[in-house]
């Protein structure tokens, strides 16, 4: 699996269209944009800010600041602000000096570094891999008193993270959110029959043939009972990654947001070997 970071900018716009906001799939000053997909009524715009390309080759930076007109008769200099569905939404000024115009206008969503972080964990947990498991022995061939090894492929053990954005009038402030795997959790499915979940700080050990049926893991649970004591005849086990989730601002605030699981299911056929003695 992979980590994967995505810059998203103007956080929880609304679908109701609004003049000049900024939306999912525009492009600003040059750069690409990514959509960043839709949370209920709201969509995560997936605008990507950076330097853009002038017509000379050199790169040019662009910046943000806040659209404050000014009266020529009164002297009075307000911020241009509004509110629709509930949000408040203030007008900004994007300038390029390599375009023209220059400079364009967009209203942008006042939203905090918790909401920010909030949207960002939003698009992490839609690409946190699955916790799909692996057994051994595999999960229709399981034997009571023999440790069934469970771990999951260890290149889903990496962080996963995602940056959102919005322009302030004290700069630019990014929150960048990252869920970062912490344990895993095997529910074997046997209920009262069994000794209960197992929890690991690990993915697992993955096993091998060398391994043999006598090595342990930290990851393992042995049955004691077959699965055709269960109604199914199967144990409805289950598999489970629990991902801690944290923020950080580009000025350096830290922030917790919690803990997820995310789980599988998995129908164990657990069968009991009878050894037959002739004589």
């Amino acid at each position: 699996m992979r980590i994967r970071k995505l810059v998203i900018a103007a956080i929880a716009i609304w679908i109701g269209a609004l003049p000049n906001e900024v939306h999912a799939g525009d492009s600003i000053g040059g750069s690409q944009t990514s959509s960043a997909g839709i949370n209920g009524n709201q969509i995560m715009a997936g605008i990507q800010y950076g330097a853009t390309q002038g017509n000379s080759g050199a790169d040019v930076d662009c910046e943000w600041s806040l659209a404050i007109p000014h009266d020529s008769h009164s002297g009075n200099q307000d911020i241009v602000q509004k509110i629709s569905g509930g949000m408040n939404y203030r007008l900004f000024e994007y300038t390029c000096l390599d375009r023209t115009p220059a400079t364009t206008f967009h209203w942008i969503p006042q939203v905090s570094t918790t909401q920010l972080a909030q949207q960002a964990a939003s698009v992490v947990y839609d690409n946190i891999p699955a916790p799909w498991g692996n057994f051994a022995p595999p999960a229709q061939r399981g034997v009571v008193k023999l440790g069934t090894w469970f771990w999951v492929n260890p290149l889903m053990w990496v962080p996963v993270s995602a940056t959102a954005g919005v322009p302030t009038p004290a700069g630019y402030l990014s929150v960048t959110t990252t869920a970062t795997p912490k344990k895993l959790i095997f529910d074997p499915g046997d209920g009262a029959l069994g000794s209960g979940p197992v929890t690991c700080d690990g993915p697992g050990l993955p096993w091998i043939e060398i391994f043999g049926d006598h090595m342990s893991s930290k990851c393992m649970y042995t049955y004691s009972h077959s699965s055709s004591m269960h109604p199914s005849g199967v144990f409805p086990a289950k598999l489970s990654v629990q991902w801690h989730v944290s923020y950080i601002t580009n000025f350096g605030a830290r922030g917790t947001i919690g803990d997820f699981t995310f789980t599988a299911s998995h129908q164990l056929l657990v069968r009991e070997v009878q050894a037959l003695v002739t004589r």
